[in-house]
């Protein structure tokens, strides 16, 4: 599976398990739910569960960062 990188930048931690979506994000996942009518929490949870491991952190300011 190709790396999913993703930029980062300092932000506050959140202790919440809520996740608002992009709008973009948000229309994938209504276009998922449509086709399989599957709930957006399984779908967003299996995407995160499977994706993970392939996920690497790319720091603004220090390079790569990669998640054991």
């Amino acid at each position: 599976m190709k790396e999913i990188i993703i930029s980062v930048y300092p932000v506050d931690s959140n202790k919440n398990a809520v996740v608002r979506l992009e709008p973009e994000a948000q229309e994938k996942i209504n276009q998922l739910q449509m086709q399989r009518g599957l709930s957006a929490t399984y779908i967003v949870s299996e995407i995160i569960k499977q994706a993970a491991d392939y996920v690497v952190f790319k720091d603004i300011k220090h390079g790569d960062i990669q998640v054991p």
